[in-house]
């Protein structure tokens, strides 16, 4: 028989079936959807949270003291004093292959008064000369020069929002370190423009900047918190780090310390909502079975109707491959349209839900096929043995059926 005229056939049984076709497909068509709104979901909570962290820019790491043992990782392993971050691992890391841009920082926590308003915020005491980006997102005002002292950059979260009037250059704030008592007051020389956030390094739109002089009038900290580097480029990022602690090794040798990529948090949460998807996208799979054994017995009911219709093909001259390739073209094209239905629904429903939920829900061109293909292995599975059945029936018998 002509492909053709197996598709004719196909679809001719389809027409005098409508209600049954419609039944059999229903199941398919929610697995379906279901599939591919789950996956995409997965993708959605992934691309929001990326989106929450930035770009996730995976040319960027941190050299930070101490050690991420924990639990019975820490007690197996000799502890070590952390390291003590110093103007020598910057000039050191600065001559580390790789390395494009070194950026340290001292961090401390503060109580900020302004207007008679207290407010907790983070302070980020850095070199003006190694921050470069910070220094060309100034929304107004200008950034921090080196000879600056009690001069302060804020993040725009925290001129715009923090406090009930918003701060602008030139203004004063007091800045108190709220375990030692110690209190300065400083100058607001520029506000950034909004940044996207680092897992590295936190939301810089509430920070508040001054340089490695004007910490002093907080905090007595000398070394640094951490010290934030660039590679050349993404691709040599991981050969890179793998050089940061080769530097870092032969510095501080009897001291802990940890370099931490931007890749390693990206892997981390890659792999978390790859299972959230995976896993829902199973639940979403359990529909198909369901749909799968709807299918197998809707077919066998469809054998025994058409028994004396078999027999007639066969007398004619349809071989037994002949009627089992029809009977599984029909149940891979119910498969196929319900796949299509499935799809257009879940796109629909993606939308609904991205709008409701304020992520990014694209149906990717993966997640599309995926829900295609599980539609059609379903049913073809689903019609095997009812098309074996149909294949097996003897002609002289099947023409007897009444």
């Amino acid at each position: 028989m002509k492909a053709l005229d197996i598709l004719g056939y196909a679809f001719a049984d389809f027409a005098s079936n409508k209600f049954k076709t419609m039944m059999s497909s229903l199941g398919i068509i929610i697995g379906v959807m279901a599939i591919v709104v789950m996956l995409t979901l997965g993708d959605g909570l992934y691309q929001g949270v990326s989106q929450q962290f930035g770009d996730l820019e995976l040319d960027t790491m941190a050299v930070m003291p101490g050690s991420m043992f924990m639990g019975q990782e820490m007690r197996d392993v000799v502890q070590k004093p952390p390291a003590k971050l110093t103007d020598r691992d910057v000039s050191v890391l600065l001559n580390t292959p790789g390395v494009l841009e070194v950026s340290p920082l001292i961090s401390a926590s503060s109580v900020a008064t302004y207007k008679e308003e207290n407010r907790t915020v983070s302070v980020s005491a850095v070199i003006p000369q190694y921050e470069t980006r910070l220094a060309d997102s100034v929304d107004k005002g200008r950034f921090l020069s080196p000879s600056d002292k009690y001069v302060v950059v804020l993040g725009s979260k925290v001129a715009n929002g923090t406090f009930g009037k918003v701060i602008r250059p030139g203004s004063y704030m007091t800045l108190t370190n709220p375990y030692t008592g110690k209190s300065q007051d400083y100058v607001v020389a520029g506000v950034l423009k909004e940044r996207n956030a680092s897992i590295l390094v936190g939301d810089p739109n509430s920070a508040i900047y001054m340089t490695m002089t004007g910490v002093k009038g907080i905090s007595d900290q000398s070394t640094y918190s951490y010290i934030g580097i660039r590679a050349d480029s993404v691709e040599t990022a991981e050969e890179t780090a793998d050089n940061v602690r080769d530097s870092m090794k032969r510095l501080h040798r009897n001291e802990d310390y940890m370099v931490m990529t931007q890749k390693m948090f990206a892997d981390a949460i890659n792999e978390i909502f790859n299972l959230i998807k995976y896993t829902l996208a199973g639940i979403g799979a359990v529909s198909l079975l369901v749909g799968g054994i709807g299918i197998t017995n809707v077919m066998m009911l469809t054998v025994k109707e058409r028994v004396k219709e078999i027999g007639l093909m066969k007398a004619v001259g349809a071989t037994t491959a002949n009627v089992r390739i029809i009977f599984l073209t029909e149940a891979g094209l119910l498969g196929f349209i319900s796949g299509v239905i499935g799809i257009a629904l879940a796109w629909a429903i993606s939308a609904i839900v991205g709008n409701l939920a304020q992520l990014p829900m694209d149906m990717s061109i993966q997640n599309i096929l995926i829900g295609i293909a599980f539609g059609l292995f379903t049913t073809v599975i689903a019609g095997v043995y009812p098309a074996n059945q149909a294949s097996k029936l003897d002609p002289i018998e099947a023409l007897r059926t009444e």
